[in-house]
Parts: structure tokens; C-alpha cells; sequence
């Protein structure tokens, strides 16, 4: 599977299906929480014949939430979602108020093996 399909496997659920890829879409009514999600970058497993198809994936989950306990409570449970994921490599979390949104926001980092397609 690649990094978009187990980030939205694991967590879709915990937002009724409110998890998108880079950004919230237009259309999508104002009603909080959300997950957003993007891979930060890649590192490649090559081999003499040259690519594998697997590469371990950083990746940055935005959880974002109305009030700021939630949202902490919402994290910590993307937190243990992605935890699952073995091997996986969590890098730590950031709290913010967004500023354009008003909303609170958990940067959630996590590093785990994706499988693309070659």
C-alpha cells in the first residue's frame, strides 16, 4: 500500500471520513475535525537491479479541531493509530492555533514503508 492509503486506512475513521490528502477541499462544509495529511519526503530501497518499490515515507498529519483539548485528544489517538503501523518511527507532535482557520491544530510527524507501484 502506499503512505495515502495507510494514512487514510488508520485514521479516516476517527474524523467520519474528513482525511484528505495536502488540503481540505473547497466544497466541504466548515465542520470540524479534520485530518490533513502530506508526505514530507521519501527514501527509496534500490537494489543492484535498481528500484524496489519500497520506500520509507516521512509524513506530516495536521489534526485539526474547534477546541484545543480535542484536538489534543484527537492527536494522541493518531498518535496510537499510526502507532499499529510496525515498523513505524514517530518523530513528535507540535500544537498551533491556524491562524487563517481559528482552528487548533495538531502537526503530527511519523515515519513508516510504503509499497508503489514500478
Amino acid at each position: 500500500m502506499n503512505a495515502s492509503q495507510i494514512i487514510y486506512t488508520h485514521l479516516a475513521n476517527l474524523v467520519d471520513d474528513k482525511c484528505y490528502p495536502l488540503f481540505i477541499p473547497e466544497n466541504i462544509p466548515n465542520n470540524p475535525p479534520y485530518i490533513v495529511y502530506q508526505i514530507i519526503s521519501t527514501e527509496p530501497d534500490n537494489d543492484l537491479d535498481g528500484i524496489t518499490g519500497h520506500e520509507w515515507s516521512n509524513v506530516q498529519i495536521d489534526v485539526y479541531h474547534k477546541y484545543y483539548d480535542d484536538c489534543l485528544k484527537l492527536s494522541h489517538e493518531v498518535i496510537n493509530k499510526l502507532n499499529k503501523i510496525k515498523p513505524s518511527i514517530y518523530h513528535g507532535v507540535q500544537y498551533v492555533r491556524d491562524d487563517s482557520s481559528g482552528l487548533f491544530r495538531g502537526i503530527v510527524e511519523y515515519g513508516f514503508w510504503q509499497t508503489i507501484e514500478v
